[in-house]
């Protein structure tokens, strides 16, 4: 069972600890392993760009918020904006970088993650850290290294900086997620910390709404 994982392990696991039989005979799959990090405080963005990097130093990480900080894109790590994303990442990826903008369940974006290419995206982070739906309030950033499609379905594999675990989701679910990124939440309104929102917001034309960053 699952024989396209042999040799990720990773994949493996998740696939057969979750039973995820829709995925036994999948008709095209395409996987890059990448390192894995965990996030210390709201750098979630930046961990998921130092995973698309061929650095497996985790002091990567804090050169990249130097920059960003020095650039006023962030005060403690956070990237609420496409934009500046899109700037970090033509810095330290080596790679074409494209912002692409609309509703990820497409065929290019399957087209471009079935063709060895990756995929930097924002979306609300549920509590077992698969896309959810809180309008923003738990926006989260993942890197899809990878993709799965089977005869009924279209599913993305990714890294993130909560979990060493990769997760499997479909692109359905995530679109929907990317796609309702409207606010700040008004929780973290209320943190001693004070994060850098672009102007319009998280869903204006500068923000993460609809928006992800196409790497390859």
């Amino acid at each position: 069972m699952f024989e396209w994982t042999e040799g990720y392990d990773e994949l493996r696991k998740i696939c057969t600890l979750f039973n995820l039989y829709e995925l036994n005979n999948p008709i095209k799959v395409c996987y890059k392993s990448t390192k894995s990090f965990i996030q210390q405080g709201p750098q979630c963005g930046l961990v998921a760009l130092a995973m698309a990097s061929d650095c497996s130093d985790e002091k990567f990480i804090e050169t990249i918020f130097c920059t960003a900080k020095c650039q006023d894109y962030t005060f403690n790590g956070e990237i609420f904006s496409i934009f500046y994303m899109e700037s970090l990442a033509k810095t330290y990826l080596n790679c074409n970088v494209e912002v692409f903008s609309g509703q990820l369940n497409c065929e290019e974006i399957m087209n471009h993650l079935l063709d060895n290419g990756q995929m930097l995206v924002p979306y609300d982070t549920d509590k077992n850290n698969a896309p959810g739906l809180y309008n923003g309030h738990k926006a989260h950033w993942a890197l899809v290294c990878g993709a799965v499609q089977t005869e009924n379905d279209f599913y993305v594999i990714a890294r993130h900086g909560k979990s060493k675990n990769i997760g499997i989701w479909t692109l359905r679910d995530l679109s929907l997620s990317n796609s309702q990124l409207n606010e700040f939440s008004p929780d973290r309104k209320l943190d001693k910390l004070e994060y850098k929102i672009p102007k319009g917001g998280l869903n204006g034309t500068t923000g993460l709404k609809r928006y992800a960053l196409l790497l390859k």
